[in-house]
């Protein structure tokens, strides 16, 4: 058996219990993604032989501003928008442009570097790589709030706006004062916002009642030690979890074992996969340096294992997306700690779930 580091340091015995032995899933092919007709995932029709124990809640990260740093927790509140510990809520702050549109990694590499605490409930602090930092009075800012109307892939959202202190500070800091930003807060106004399916292939697993603040897709992504403990093997330098960003990071014996969870359980919190998580450019960006990796990994590894090999459509789609972590959605909202047991109800093991 091998043992895989956790983040506090330990060393975890893998194999254990009803974990299942090592399966390097080097081809990837997407069990779960059905077509328009398959019957939805519901898991009432789980009965409790259908959990599978496989590891530990080995990590949970907030990430308050969009593609800003992440704030490691011990313990955290499952709820229907993502994860939340006190005050301080996933992605309920986020940069925008004058003219609505959003800013992420993607467009700005620096932002990735930016540091954010909340202290008490109404003082936000954001922290900048030159050792500059600014803050922002949250009760000032909801006593005569100004809304903004933004954009996200296509779609409207709003936001109060935060102030032209910080604008100016974020216009420095991620665009050397060339490009102007604001940055807004999510208040009361984005609690209806769904998650956003996909537009170019159906995945069903998505419903309705989903909800998510500023999230690109969904309002939770799950990775696993072992899948990056697999992708560092190949790569020349290794890459730090904090690259691909999730909430939830499981230990667990096999790398990649997430292709075929249908369901994750902690305690009382239940989540429901809703698609593989393909990969962007952001990935690249050293969250040090707000620079991106000059040979594009870890996604120019990936790319060699991780481009999916069915559904044929979608791996042409997908064909410069690698796959690493899966987004889900919540069934059960509840408490989180490190160190909580996960199950697993297997796509493999319940035939409604499939596309056949």
């Amino acid at each position: 058996m091998d043992a895989v580091a956790g983040s506090n340091g330990r060393a975890f015995i893998l194999g254990r219990g009803t974990i299942r032995g090592s399966r390097r899933r080097d081809s990837v092919g997407l069990v779960g993604v059905e077509s328009p007709s398959s019957p939805l995932p519901q898991v009432s029709n789980l009965c409790e032989s259908a959990w599978e124990e496989v590891g530990i809640l080995d990590q949970l990260v907030i990430y308050p501003m969009k593609s800003a740093r992440g704030i490691p927790v011990a313990s955290a509140t499952a709820r229907r928008h993502g994860l939340a510990r006190d005050h301080i809520q996933d992605r309920s702050f986020m940069v925008v442009r004058e003219n609505g549109s959003f800013v992420s990694g993607r467009h700005a590499g620096s932002l990735m570097t930016v540091s954010v605490t909340l202290e008490a409930h109404d003082q936000l602090v954001l922290h900048a790589q030159d050792g500059s930092e600014m803050q922002v009075d949250l009760r000032g800012v909801m006593r005569k709030p100004a809304i903004v109307e933004a954009r996200m892939w296509g779609k409207d959202v709003k936001g109060i706006d935060c102030g032209d202190e910080v604008a100016e500070w974020l216009t420095r800091v991620l665009f050397d004062g060339e490009t102007r930003v604001r940055l807004i807060y999510k208040g009361d106004l984005m609690e209806d916002r769904p998650a956003n399916p996909p537009q170019y292939f159906t995945f069903p697993q998505f419903q309705e009642t989903d909800r998510m603040y500023y999230a690109d897709t969904c309002a939770y992504l799950v990775a696993t030690a072992s899948s990056l403990q697999d992708l560092n093997a190949r790569l020349q330098g290794p890459v730090p979890m904090s690259c691909f960003r999730p909430n939830l990071v499981i230990l667990c014996d096999t790398p990649f074992d997430e292709d075929d969870w249908a369901f994750l359980k902690i305690g009382e919190v239940v989540m429901r996969r809703l698609k593989p998580c393909e990969r962007c450019i952001q990935t690249t960006v050293n969250i040090n340096t707000g620079l991106r990796h000059p040979a594009g990994e870890p996604i120019t590894t990936l790319k060699t294992y991780r481009i999916p090999k069915e559904p044929e459509r979608l791996a042409k789609l997908w064909k410069n997306k690698p796959i690493f972590g899966v987004n889900m959605a919540i069934e059960s909202t509840g408490e989180l700690h490190t160190g909580d047991i996960v199950y697993v109800a297997r796509i493999s093991a319940h035939s409604w779930f499939r596309s056949t």
